[in-house]
């Protein structure tokens, strides 16, 4: 199996759904993660050009410690749009993963990174299989279907209808997490007030209590993308 995971910026895949790439990974999966924007202003303490290399090299240990293929495209950080070439990368991110089912933020959060890079998904992973779109690498044979992982805060709108149990892998999330270490320490607080891993845990708990199985310690809540068109049994692409 492929599967191909879409983040905003270096660090929201590890935060948004590492914990079921982890599974599906021990599973035997194939797996691609795609960053859509380089990072750049994520630090008060260096410039852009810095903070964008920095970050870059993390996303890279971050999918070395996974045992994931990087796919890097390089947006500005806070300015990634819906226009022809950034679509075509979208759509050629997708071609060259070839999965079997796609992750992808939410159109509802509090960034606008996020709503158009899970815009953005929604729409090339049908484009990737249209003859008369050329990009770098070939078409798709098929439309995989795309789960929505959780937005930011609370987003009304966002109703799972999966729960994976991560409670044996979190130990992995935190560390793949942990390789964004210009994250972890002075950004997050500066930024937000905000320390990044208690906050992962802390909604990994916040998610199993919602679910309420016994013996589920942490759980990534995932909402099916139900508009057309709806693959039928995606759920078996989850583990």
């Amino acid at each position: 199996m492929r599967v191909l995971a879409f983040g905003p910026h270096p660090d929201d895949i590890e935060e948004r759904i590492s914990g079921t790439l982890f599974k599906l990974k021990q599973q035997g999966a194939e797996i691609f993660l795609c960053v859509a924007t380089n990072g750049e202003i994520g630090s008060y303490r260096m410039t852009k050009e810095e903070t964008a290399r920095v970050r870059h090299g993390e996303a890279q240990a971050a999918a070395d410690r996974l045992g994931a293929t990087l796919i890097w495209m390089g947006e500005r950080d806070e300015f990634i749009f819906d226009d022809e070439a950034t679509r075509l990368k979208f759509i050629d991110a997708v071609r060259q993963a070839r999965p079997d089912v796609i992750f992808a933020p939410p159109c509802q959060d509090y960034n606008q990174d996020h709503d158009i890079t899970g815009y953005m998904a929604f729409e090339a992973r049908v484009l990737a299989t249209v003859k008369a779109i050329e990009t770098e690498h070939e078409i798709i044979d098929h439309i995989p279907p795309m789960f929505y992982y959780s937005p930011y805060g609370l987003a009304t709108s966002f109703k799972p209808q999966y729960f994976v149990d991560i409670t044996d892998v979190m130990k992995d999330k935190l560390e793949m997490l942990s390789c964004h270490k210009s994250q972890m320490g002075d950004w997050c607080k500066d930024a937000f007030g905000v320390d990044y891993t208690a906050h992962v845990v802390n909604e990994g708990k916040y998610w199993a209590s919602v679910c309420g199985t016994p013996n589920v310690e942490y759980v990534e809540p995932l909402m099916l993308c139900e508009r057309w068109p709806i693959i039928a049994g995606a759920h078996k692409f989850l583990p």
